[in-house]
């Protein structure tokens, strides 16, 4: 090859190369303007995932926060059912401008609550049977601002309050503590029905035959259950004897039969936790533990000066009529609140009818029975009883002439009474003076009459019944007994002297449902309270005598005033035959009477966010 042939190739060489390098570098440079804008776009996706971030987070935040006026709305609510406030009102809280929590955790909450629909009676499910309820409902409204910039949420929510009439129930015992323990264990036969529940343990057996079914004795279907907050027991609590299962029965279908071949015994041995599935399908879910526990009304709403005096005073329902007859600074008060807040004390202690119909007699519908040595009740220390007295055929009597005199009648839904004998000076009263202190439902006219509408009677101190009660030949009413403790007197019943023998009961049937108190027995054994079995005390010897009681018993605290021990036999009262259950006309909300005491549950019906 010669020289300019050599150079030509060198220089095609060189050419290509070069122009190769060229490419290259338009491809790096290429790839690096890539890079940039994929770097430039990560970081601009980071800024806006971390400003979506911060956004997202104050949005929940102020969700959260929003969320506490609406968890605080609901409390307020809560508390004033619970504090008894608001039965039979309407239930406005709040209300233009509502309410503002200033500066929680920087934000301004405002809530805002109203009632946009009057309460109306609602219907669920209660183990295998169907329950009423007041059903009360409120919107809540609550919005969150930030103190530190212009975030804000605004949500929604709808509750429904259900308030449910303990008449429901044919025994609950709703207290706490030992108070919440229902012992079941019965000497005598005894047939019962209904719903039975309790916020503690069951204990329950007995040595003859203890039957729990569907029907009462006129054949009459009952719905029913056995639930427990804690566990069932088939021993006694005081001293831990074991009853075994032979003579339980429950009742485990609603099939309407009246002979005991569908009922299965209560198992040997006790339903707890390790062995509840087992148990409660055995039962067929009628038999329930570790159930809801309820919160149920304080004794101090029936004490003086407290809600239930109040709404005698005043009942916020112009369809409830009330009174109240009390202990006043110079003695026995009788006062009406229709149509206006009236002492009437002289009319109804001399019998004088305010409509022109023949008076009564004098103290013949309300009088003051005192230092009469009638009844010794050696249970509470010997001491004898000093009663009010009244007669509430003859005081619902008195009731409509006063009415028919002011140009009114009946106001539909029944009447309140408050009675007590305790004195205002000392809240709460004590009842340990020289005498008992207590008060009597009894016929002063002759034979037991009819009532003249549902009644609620309730009082801070012991209440006696002596003879049949609402249990006459024509309309029987719903009545509610609502007392320190129960007692029963029976039709027979004249005296009753400290520490000597005792009177020979006579039958003795009442209508009514009773709301008292025991003295439960001690965690860990000691004195056994009695039982449901012994929550009516008795003061007479009921042997081969029966007692018939179609109510319902509910045990809502310790008594406070008759807070002596449970002692059996003696000169204290030997027991009744019990034909004891549920009144299944208690079923009807129309029985119902007015101000019973209630449980209270809450349901979320719907939610709204923005």
């Amino acid at each position: 090859m010669n020289i300019k042939e050599k150079l030509s190739h060198i220089n095609n060489v060189f050419r290509r190369e070069n122009g190769e390098q060229g490419s290259i570098l338009i491809i790096v440079l290429v790839l690096m303007v890539t890079m940039v804008v994929i770097s430039i776009g990560a970081i601009q996706i980071t800024q806006l995932n971390v400003e979506s971030s911060g956004a997202h987070k104050k949005g929940k935040q102020s969700f959260y926060t929003a969320e506490v006026g609406l968890d605080v709305g609901v409390n307020d609510i809560i508390q004033e059912f619970e504090n008894l406030s608001i039965y039979t009102t309407t239930a406005n809280k709040g209300g233009s401008p509502g309410i503002t929590i200033s500066n929680y955790r920087g934000y301004d909450v405002y809530y805002n609550i109203t009632n946009p629909l009057d309460r109306f009676l609602y219907q669920t499910a209660s183990g295998n049977s169907t329950i009423f309820h007041y059903a009360h409902t409120f919107d809540i409204e609550a919005t969150s601002t930030s103190l530190s910039d212009n975030t804000s949420e605004q949500i929604r929510e709808r509750i429904r309050i259900l308030e449910t009439p303990l008449v429901q129930y044919y025994v609950f015992y709703g207290g706490t503590g030992n108070s919440a323990d229902l012992e079941l264990l019965p000497g005598p036969v005894m047939n019962s029905w209904g719903r039975i529940h309790a916020n503690g343990d069951i204990y329950m057996g007995t040595n003859n035959a203890l039957t729990l079914r569907n029907y009462d004795d006129a054949g009459n279907f009952s719905p029913h259950f056995l639930s427990a907050g804690g566990e069932i027991f088939t021993e006694r609590k005081n001293n831990g004897a074991d009853y075994g299962s032979s003579n339980v029965f429950v009742k485990t279908d609603s099939s309407l039969v009246t002979v005991p071949t569908p009922q299965r015994m209560l198992p040997d041995g006790d339903i707890t936790t390790a062995n509840e599935s087992t148990e409660e399908a055995l039962f067929n879910d009628y038999v329930l533990v570790n159930e809801q526990q309820y919160s149920a009304p304080g004794q101090t709403q029936f004490w003086r000066n407290g809600f239930y005096e109040g709404r005698a005073d005043a009942p916020q329902n112009p369809r409830i009529d009330s009174m109240k007859i009390v202990e006043g600074a110079g003695g026995l008060e009788i006062w009406v609140s229709r149509p206006v807040l009236e002492d009437v004390t002289l009319e109804v202690l001399g019998g004088i009818m305010p409509n022109g119909e023949p008076a009564m007699p004098a103290n013949s519908i309300v009088r003051e029975t005192l230092l009469t040595n009638i009844l010794c009740e050696d249970r509470e220390g010997d001491r004898w009883v000093d009663w009010t007295d009244i007669d509430l055929f003859r005081l619902h009597t008195w009731y409509v002439s006063h009415m028919a005199s002011e140009g009114l009648t009946w106001a539909g839904d029944g009447m309140l009474i408050y009675t007590s004998r305790s004195s205002t000076g000392t809240i709460p009263f004590t009842n340990t003076g020289a005498r008992f202190q207590a008060i009597r439902l009894i016929s002063m006219g002759g034979s037991p009459a009819d009532l003249l509408a549902n009644t609620t009677i309730a009082t801070d101190n012991p209440i006696y019944i002596q003879g049949d009660f609402n249990s006459g030949g024509g309309t029987v009413r719903g009545v509610a007994l609502v007392a320190d403790a129960i007692n029963i007197l029976s039709n027979n019943f004249t005296t009753k002297n400290c520490n000597s023998g005792l009177s020979g009961a006579g039958v003795t049937n009442i209508n009514a449902a009773f709301f008292g108190g025991n003295v439960p027995t001690p965690a860990g054994g000691g004195n056994y309270s009695g039982g449901l079995e012994n929550y009516p005390r008795f003061h007479e010897s009921w042997s081969g005598v029966n007692c018939n009681i179609l109510g319902s018993f509910i045990n809502l605290w310790t008594s406070f005033q008759a807070n002596g021990l449970w002692v059996y036999g003696g000169n204290r009262y030997t027991a009744p035959g019990r034909q004891w259950g549920w009144d299944v006309r208690f079923q009807n909300p129309n029985f119902w009477p007015p101000f019973i005491p209630s449980i209270f549950s809450v349901e979320r019906v719907g939610f709204l966010e923005g």
